[in-house]
């Protein structure tokens, strides 16, 4: 058995078929998925691909059966099937279980990194972590792992399970610039009510000295005056709205939120 954590937020939209990625054709009519969970800030992956963490909007899917994993340290992985239908975004909110607790007494079990960026130092509980792709056997348990890159520290608490191997894939928060996030997280979350509004499909924020002006459905957002695109529009979710989650962070200075 497997058991898959990731590392940071490093969310794509997707082109797929169920078990394989494809690249997506202008013309092709695709839809999304939203996924929430309860407890929040689980990981998701849909048809093998880390996506981010819940609650996270994954668009681009082609049509059909698509597989969505879930993972959280110290709770049940479940995958769910979800259909996706052009144009339209299926919701898929899912309760997790708690796992059961490993007795420290029982056999070891194991780990294994993926994605370990280059010139990034790792530390497994403090000490040594072992090498990109090389399985390495340990207590029962929690444990932790800390990443340590150029744009800062990172550190992720997971469970290992008797004759388990836990698949841990570190994913470096991308500096201000790089490509963008495709997770939206709710507005009011994030920014007083008062601060923005939705007139139609017009979406104003003014917060911080900031001006922003953006459309549902669409990536391109006008940030003081700059266009900026986006990997996930802005949407309407549940009488909510939603935005882009590095734009929000950017407008509050707010990157401790774990989504």
């Amino acid at each position: 058995m497997i058991v898959r954590y990731a590392l940071g937020i490093a969310t794509i939209s997707l082109a797929v078929t169920a078990g394989s990625a494809s690249p997506l054709r202008a013309e092709t009519a695709c839809g999304g998925v939203y996924v929430t969970t309860l407890p929040s800030g689980a990981n998701v992956w849909v048809d093998g691909t880390f996506v981010g963490r819940a609650p996270v909007l994954v668009d681009a899917l082609l049509p059909g059966h698509h597989a969505v994993t879930i993972t959280k340290s110290g709770w049940t992985a479940q995958e769910v099937d979800v259909s996706i239908t052009p144009r339209e975004i299926a919701m898929s909110s899912t309760r997790l279980v708690e796992a059961p607790q490993p007795d420290p007494g029982a056999g070891p079990g194991a780990i294994l990194l993926r994605g370990v960026p280059p010139g990034a130092s790792l530390l497994l509980d403090g000490g040594s972590a072992p090498a990109e792709g090389k399985t390495q056997n340990v207590p029962p348990g929690p444990h932790q792992i800390t990443m340590t890159t150029a744009h800062g520290r990172t550190t992720r608490k997971f469970v290992v399970l008797p004759d388990t191997t836990t698949e841990i894939v570190l994913e470096e928060a991308r500096p201000a610039g790089d490509a963008h996030s495709a997770v939206v997280a709710p507005a009011e979350d994030y920014l007083p009510t008062d601060d923005f509004s939705l007139a139609g499909k017009k979406i104003v924020v003014r917060y911080g000295g900031h001006v922003v002006v953006a459309h549902l459905g669409e990536a391109d957002v006008k940030v003081d005056g700059s266009i900026v695109t986006y990997d996930a529009a802005p949407q309407s979710i549940g009488g909510k709205l939603y935005l882009p989650l590095e734009l929000l962070q950017k407008l509050t200075g707010d990157t401790s939120k774990d989504r």
